[in-house]
């Protein structure tokens, strides 16, 4: 199996998610830069940067880091998790907390949902 490396991020100027390649910086002070869907390189905003972490929800979404991901066994008290790169490791993180995670190698499109991203919906954790 092939390992898909892509990145997200917004751009700064429309806040757009852009997916793909990502352009960093040879230096401190240089912008990082992702290309739109019209191939035109854009500045995106380095704290919004997340990469592919090669799993996909239920829904067969991809999962970044910086996501939050839904999951239980009953409906009306799911558990939220966020995605995050710990220790060298993509892991899951339940509300927010380094004591409390797991790394990502369970079948998350057997059980998780892909609810929001910790950017576009800080509260949500």
């Amino acid at each position: 199996m092939i390992r898909v490396i892509k990145f997200r991020g917004k751009d700064i100027e429309t806040g757009e998610w852009l997916y793909g390649n990502l352009q960093v910086p040879s230096k401190e002070g240089v912008p990082y830069f992702m290309w739109n869907k019209d191939h035109f390189q854009r500045e995106v905003d380095p704290e919004t940067i997340g990469q592919f972490i090669g799993l996909y929800d239920k829904n067969h979404n991809e999962i970044y880091e910086g996501d939050i991901l839904s999951f239980g066994w009953f409906e009306d008290e799911p558990s939220l998790l966020e995605v995050r790169f710990v220790r060298g490791v993509f892991a899951f993180l339940w509300d927010g907390d380094l004591d409390n995670e797991c790394t990502t190698n369970a079948p998350t499109h057997e059980w998780a949902t892909v609810v929001g991203n910790i950017h576009d919906n800080p509260d949500m954790l």
